[in-house]
């Protein structure tokens, strides 16, 4: 079935791909109206997610952000898909970095860094970056069930030369290849593990959030510099980016502070546009109370 599903599809995603951005933006827009209007896709999920975390919205307010949030979810699909057919050029051209140079001069210098972002304006056309970074990336990310899309997924971001590297399998790769290279991990760190999993808790639009803490494990032991990468987006299908520093030296940082750092400035960079921050995920599903193992909470939870 797997296989029927995806050459069923495969023409009309190779097709889309060819579409100039004009008529793909207008099949975002119908897409768009189906989960809205007709579907209803998580939209009280993603409500209560804005209602949570802005809390002096007004209901008018929160409506606006979540049918912009849906939009642009959207069109980051829609953009996916486009760029099986978009040119290298093309490509770096609606997706810049104002400072590659701070990520370089630790290349130069042969030391392992990661880079930590949110589900935060274009995350899957971070790989255009590969192109301006003297590393070889190795990009995590979560594997689809259907072992063709996720084929075809690994095969657009590895458009410019990254290893993908399956989430489950992140800290063994990180540990083994930080020991023999200098390399840089690119990791979407804002996901939200189940309460089967969940143990460590921080602050992230004042509620306790659980989250993982694999990044600032591998930093602090094997001595890693850690970059946030802020992405923002200019109008529709314009990204700009920008590396910050959280750290040069991962070993000489206290427990909780990149982990912290991270969510901090995602949290700042979120407030900035809202509506362009992937809400559907369930972020405060999981709890301090139907957490299913011992919690450690960061000290920036009120306690």
């Amino acid at each position: 079935m797997q296989a029927i599903a995806f050459y069923a599809l495969y023409p009309l995603l190779w097709v889309l791909s060819k579409l100039p951005f004009f008529v793909v933006y207008r099949i975002s827009d119908f897409f768009y109206f189906i989960l809205w209007y007709i579907v209803g896709y998580r939209k009280e999920v993603i409500k209560n997610n804005i209602r949570t975390a802005f809390p002096t919205y007004t209901e008018q307010q929160v409506q606006r952000t979540a049918k912009d949030s849906t939009k642009h979810f959207c069109d980051i699909f829609i953009e996916m898909i486009k760029s099986m057919g978009m040119s290298k050029k093309s490509m770096r051209k609606r997706f810049t970095c104002s400072n590659p140079e701070l990520v370089n001069a630790f290349a130069k210098a042969e030391k392992p860094i990661i880079a930590m972002f949110g589900h935060q304006g274009s995350y899957e056309w971070t790989m255009v970056l590969d192109e301006v970074l003297d590393y070889h990336v190795y990009a995590i990310y979560k594997p689809l069930k259907n072992k063709y899309f996720d084929a075809l997924i690994r095969k657009i971001r590895k458009k410019f030369g990254s290893s993908m590297v399956a989430m489950k399998q992140a800290t063994a790769v990180m540990s083994k290849k930080v020991q023999t290279e200098a390399a840089l991990f690119a990791l979407v760190a804002d996901q939200s593990p189940k309460a089967s999993r969940a143990q460590f808790f921080t602050n992230f639009f004042d509620q306790p959030s659980a989250v993982f803490k694999g990044a600032e494990k591998i930093a602090r032991e094997f001595d890693c510099a850690v970059v946030f990468l802020k992405i923002s987006k200019v109008k529709r299908g314009y990204y700009s980016t920008e590396f910050e520093l959280i750290t040069a030296d991962g070993s000489a940082t206290d427990e909780w502070y990149i982990t912290d750092q991270f969510f901090e400035l995602l949290e700042t960079q979120i407030r900035k546009q809202p509506q362009y921050y992937l809400w559907s995920h369930k972020r405060w599903k999981t709890t301090l109370d139907n957490a299913r193992r011992a919690v450690e909470l960061s000290p920036s939870i009120r306690q």
